[in-house]
């Protein structure tokens, strides 16, 4: 990966059975978005019946110069493409990070039955999957 790269990572909060369900509703999402199934994980102990399936891609953006905007415009680029209904989203940003939540389960499940949120990250740098998981590090909701 070339330092100028971004990658978004894309976590979303959906109700599921088992984690087969939970894969199986990201489907037309992660095809969608030409992205990659990184991880599932049960969040039953936190809200029963509850998954976070995570997916990446790489970002068609480049941090060239204005590392901050890039990221931003990564993560709202990422959102229009998701459909008509999408608006612009207020992004939160501190490099090497930026992120911004979608909580209206309405427009949301048109993508992933059963999603409550969608967490959507662009993240600069080396290798954001090497040392240190980016779950462990990820930042706060944006205000």
């Amino acid at each position: 990966m070339d330092e100028d790269d971004l990658v978004l990572l894309i976590t979303v909060v959906v109700e599921a059975a088992d984690e087969h369900q939970a894969r199986a509703a990201c489907d037309a999402l992660i095809s969608r978005a030409g992205a990659q199934l990184v991880d599932a994980r049960d969040c039953s102990d936190e809200e029963p019946g509850c998954w976070a399936v995570v997916i990446t891609r790489r970002s068609t953006e480049k941090a060239t110069h204005n590392v901050s905007a890039a990221l931003a415009r990564a993560v709202r680029t990422f959102v229009r493409g998701l459909g008509d209904g999408f608006p612009t989203p207020r992004v939160a940003c501190e490099p090497p990070t930026a992120w911004t939540v979608l909580d209206d389960p309405e427009l949301i499940n048109g993508l992933v039955p059963g999603a409550e949120r969608v967490l959507v990250e662009a993240w600069a740098g080396d290798d954001p999957f090497g040392a240190g998981t980016l779950r462990d590090n990820a930042p706060a909701e944006p205000s």
